[in-house]
């Protein structure tokens, strides 16, 4: 696929669309098959168990987790350069709460590599109530975008507020963890779609109509 020299969003549009579709795939494997292979809610010595019964299981997913980490790494900048001609504030502010959950995802796989589950899951829980902020500010920007379909806009902010809302109540409300649960497993169908179509379309068509001149806001043109 030839992309032209003059058109950097581009690039990094289709950069971080096939990141977002790895991340998706890596996903599949380390958390729908070698974590659920591995992990026993509320029993952390049959986990323990599994983890020696099971080893190169748990370690292959440990190392797609790692992959998880450097593709967001990736799309928390890429993202960043594909907003900054609509919008350089909600690009930046986009970027770095997706930053932001990176770091508990790192801290959380130092825990995973530490063989500590549990605590894996509430520092990923926690950055995914990041998470969920970055997708409806991701959203936004996509509705100030003029080339982005403004139902993926829509999409976004409905699976951000499925993040935050779930995983706010699961951290903070705990009385409130059944609900959140259901919440979650209604919401879980959209939250999916909705990132699943950006990356898609960013593939495919992101950054190719766009104003290359940057907007007139308050960011230097330097970030």
């Amino acid at each position: 696929m030839k992309i032209s020299n003059n058109n950097p969003v581009r690039f990094w549009s289709i950069t971080s669309g096939i990141s977002l579709l790895i991340m998706a795939i890596a996903a599949g494997y380390a958390y729908g098959f070698s974590f659920s292979k591995i992990y026993v809610e509320n029993n952390s010595l049959q986990t323990m168990t599994n983890i020696q019964s099971n080893s190169t299981v748990f370690y292959s997913g440990a190392i797609a987790w790692c992959l998880i980490l450097v593709a967001d790494i990736i799309v928390s900048y890429g993202l960043y350069r594909y907003l900054k001609p609509s919008h350089k504030l909600i690009a930046l502010i986009s970027g770095s709460l997706r930053l932001t959950y990176s770091i508990f995802l790192a801290i959380g796989i130092a825990f995973l590599f530490a063989k500590n589950t549990e605590i894996f899951l509430r520092i990923w829980s926690l950055g995914l109530f990041v998470f969920g902020f970055h997708l409806a500010i991701t959203g936004i920007g996509v509705f100030l975008s003029t080339e982005t379909p403004n139902l993926l806009g829509f999409l976004l902010i409905i699976a951000g507020i499925g993040y935050s809302l779930t995983h706010g109540l699961q951290n903070f409300i705990p009385q409130a963890t059944t609900f959140a649960t259901y919440l979650e497993t209604f919401l879980t169908i959209p939250m999916t779609i909705g990132e699943l179509s950006f990356a898609i379309w960013l593939f495919i068509k992101g950054g190719r109509k766009i104003n290359q001149l940057p907007s007139n806001n308050s960011v230097p043109d330097a970030l």
